[in-house]
């Protein structure tokens, strides 16, 4: 008899009350993953947490792992939605100060705890959810090609489109994951990200002449430092 897949969800709640409840064991899963951690959350702390009979934790999840596998699907999106948000209220500001909020976006998703948010990215595979978060991180490079594509006119030419959004959309999920959670005790998360804001601008940005003033001003500090996207 093959082992019984504990990544899967159970039954679908239809009613308000069963929803209710599904919410109260995702809320719960949320706490003692943020505060005990993967290795510690059992169904049995799950439940105490959200004040409900394990029993009712299986109805709807076959294991721990589809739990926090419905947590990475409702992160995933919460961060989408913030990479859209960050894209469409900074189309008209400059390029630097658009990719900061970005990167913002990534690093803070909305509403979710940052020992939440790690216990989450280092689960992905345990919980089987690779393919759902490399769908909607295409979902978000999608929106990034489109914002950049309408600012064609701004920045240099590049020789291969889609292998430059290739590179940059798995060097900046992997700065963002090492700014969030691996960085050094005395590197800050701005400081991070205004390295990677500033490499990835000097990228894309046309290359200007060396010893002219375009390369003087290329060189000097970016302008994101006064635009610091709100948390």
């Amino acid at each position: 008899m093959p082992p019984r897949d504990r990544t899967k969800r159970r039954v679908a709640p239809r009613q308000e009350r069963a929803r209710a409840s599904v919410e109260a064991i995702l809320t719960a899963a949320e706490m003692v993953l943020r505060d005990e951690g993967f290795a510690r959350a059992t169904t049995n702390r799950i439940a105490a947490r959200a004040g409900v009979n394990v029993a009712l934790v299986y109805r709807y999840f076959a294991g721990k792992e589809a739990i926090v596998g419905a947590l990475i699907e409702r992160v995933a999106n919460t961060t989408y939605d913030a990479v859209r948000r960050a894209l469409a209220e900074n189309a008209l500001e400059p390029l630097p100060v658009a990719l900061r909020a970005m990167f913002d976006a990534l690093v803070h998703p909305p509403g979710i705890h940052p020992a939440l948010h790690r216990e989450l990215v280092e689960h992905v595979d345990i919980t089987k959810r690779r393919q759902l978060v490399h769908d909607v991180s295409g979902r978000a490079m999608a929106l990034f090609a489109s914002f950049l594509e309408e600012r064609s006119a701004e920045l240099r030419a590049l020789p291969d489109f889609e292998a430059a959004m290739f590179v940059l959309q798995h060097a900046i999920e992997a700065s963002t994951h090492a700014a969030a959670f691996y960085r050094p005790g005395s590197l800050s998360v701005d400081r991070a990200l205004d390295a990677l804001t500033e490499l990835v601008v000097r990228g894309l940005l046309p290359l200007p002449e060396p010893g002219g003033r375009e390369f003087a001003a290329t060189n000097a500090s970016l302008p994101y430092a006064n635009h610091r996207v709100g948390r």
